[in-house]
């Protein structure tokens, strides 16, 4: 398959993808929210920050370096693999003892439970993040498709019912982790590649030298997204914390989904012809005006349509 006909092709995938789960994730929050109290969003949006930058220094930018690398082995994949659930468990270690700390900053003596049970989701996602790396990659986002909207459809289930059956907060806790258990099942069972019992120092510091810099930015990103919601948080009751973490949810949903979509398809595939300068800028040169053409007329859509609203 030619490079376009790959671009076009995992463009088509990576939007059904992502307009398939904020869709599917959307009609979930919906009936859960019907049953739940805006004060047990709260709780969960209290420990956002946390998530986000534990989710960051787990992968360290490593999953980058392997996108970017021009030929990666079964021994950068495993390297890469290794130190992931290295790190996913010693940093569910720390959230584990600090997490009374957490309850403390925030009054909520709650939080500590959620922390310690919420963060496990990061030792069982570690199982999958390279093999999702790995399809990233090669383009394949059908495969990835077909693994995010059943977990997305199982967990919201999960989610539901335990809504309904009055566990609160705690539904929404194990809703998380269920939808991290079904798709790490499917990715391993969909993806044909497992790690070897090899860890290589010169891959490691291979990949190091270049995903360092990705997680401090990352780092920093997080906790300028996040800012708001550790004030409100720390000064304001978890209803407050709720109605904002689901409004500005709302308010990210058009940006979040381009910019994810367009991201995951356009790494790999300059990744791919890195070698090739020319060939590099005439590429980027015609997926900007692609992105312009199509996401203009989306904008001035969605800004009359908000004037008319308003």
């Amino acid at each position: 398959m030619s490079l376009r006909k790959k671009a076009i092709s995992g463009t088509v995938w990576i939007f059904a993808q992502q307009f398939g789960s904020q869709g599917i994730s959307f009609l979930v929050s919906i009936v859960i929210a019907r049953i739940l109290d805006p004060s047990e969003f709260g709780l969960i949006g209290m420990i956002g920050i946390f998530m986000a930058l534990a989710t960051t220094l787990v992968n360290s930018g490593l999953a980058q370096s392997l996108i970017r690398t021009a030929k990666p082995d079964q021994e950068d994949y495993s390297t890469v693999f290794f130190f992931n659930l290295a790190m996913s468990i010693l940093i569910y270690i720390i959230l584990f003892l600090t997490a009374p700390l957490i309850a403390d900053f925030y009054n909520q003596e709650i939080l500590t439970g959620i922390v310690r049970l919420y963060c496990l989701s990061f030792i069982i996602n570690a199982f999958s993040a390279v093999q999702l790396t790995r399809l990233t990659k090669e383009m394949n986002f059908k495969v990835q498709l077909l693994v995010s909207l059943p977990s997305l459809v199982f967990s919201g289930i999960v989610g539901i019912i335990l809504a309904y059956l009055d566990y609160g907060v705690w539904s929404l806790v194990w809703m998380g982790l269920a939808q991290s258990f079904f798709s790490t099942v499917q990715i391993w069972i969909r993806s044909g590649w497992a790690p070897s019992l090899v860890f290589s120092k010169e891959k490691f510091k291979y990949h190091f030298r270049f995903g360092y810099n990705l997680a401090i930015s990352g780092v920093l990103d997080t906790i300028f997204t996040n800012i708001y919601q550790i004030i409100i948080g720390r000064f304001f009751s978890p209803v407050q914390v709720g109605f904002y973490t689901r409004a500005n949810l709302l308010k990210q949903l058009p940006v979040s989904n381009i910019t994810n979509a367009l991201n995951k398809v356009t790494f790999p595939l300059f990744a791919s012809i890195n070698d090739d300068d020319v060939r590099l800028k005439r590429v980027y040169k015609q997926t900007m005006q692609m992105v312009v053409f199509v996401l203009s007329p989306v904008m001035i859509f969605m800004g009359g349509f908000g004037r008319a609203a308003f």
